[in-house]
């Protein structure tokens, strides 16, 4: 699962770590990211560039009468094990270019009991950001925005001590292959595995990340050791 994560340092070089050529919306710091944010997306445009455009983090298939997510048929993270037998992205993951990259420095998971959980940060040790799998849809409460959805994967060894699944990541040498709309849906599929372990690092970060009310790099210090 990916329900939290942070994207604020080095901002500015967020286009050439995604190699987009256009950006569409303000990049702001977040250290708290959580489902319902409007966070920066790397996708294909119709001229085959990448660009770079705020999306709308809950993944829309349609936008009921209320124009609020109907949670039961709206998802933030999306089973690679499970996506192309879902009725939800099956077939348009088979048949379309619905396929993006979410940028981030990092990701949050949390252990232990409601109202005394603690929050441990993941992060990569030879890089600033992450780019992890997740498909678009053309819907979402804000006219004339897409919504995301983040890709899981089973965990490394370092996650699964806090969670059974993780946020599947692309090599940047995958970006090309993961945009291209020629691949077959089996191919991309086989490109989405467990993160390396020796190239990450984790801590225990503020308990007041489990609010998603808050927000600043004070959530960011560190704890007590995992």
């Amino acid at each position: 699962m990916c329900g939290r994560y942070a994207l604020f340092k080095l901002m500015d070089e967020i286009d050439h770590f995604l190699g987009t050529l256009e950006k569409k919306g303000e990049l702001r710091p977040n250290y708290n990211v959580a489902p319902t944010s409007i966070m920066p997306v790397c996708r294909v445009n119709e001229d085959g560039n990448r660009v770079l455009e705020d999306m709308y983090w809950w993944y829309m298939k349609w936008l009921p009468k209320d124009g609020k997510p109907n949670f039961k048929y709206s998802t933030f993270n999306t089973r690679d094990d499970r996506i192309l037998d879902s009725k939800m992205w099956g077939k348009d993951f088979k048949e379309k270019q619905i396929r993006c990259i979410v940028p981030m420095n990092g990701f949050y998971e949390f252990t232990g009991p409601k109202g005394s959980k603690s929050a441990h940060y993941f992060y990569p040790k030879s890089t600033n950001f992450w780019g992890a799998a997740g498909i678009y849809s053309k819907v979402s409460p804000n006219e004339g925005m897409s919504s995301f959805s983040i890709i899981t994967t089973d965990p490394n060894s370092m996650v699964e001590k806090a969670h059974d699944r993780m946020p599947a990541f692309l090599h940047p040498s995958e970006f090309d292959d993961w945009l291209n709309p020629e691949h077959s849906a089996e191919y991309l599929l086989d490109m989405l595995k467990p993160y390396p372990v020796d190239d990450m690092e984790t801590y225990i970060a503020s308990p007041q990340v489990s609010n998603s009310r808050n927000n600043g790099p004070e959530l960011l210090e560190r704890s007590t050791l995992f």
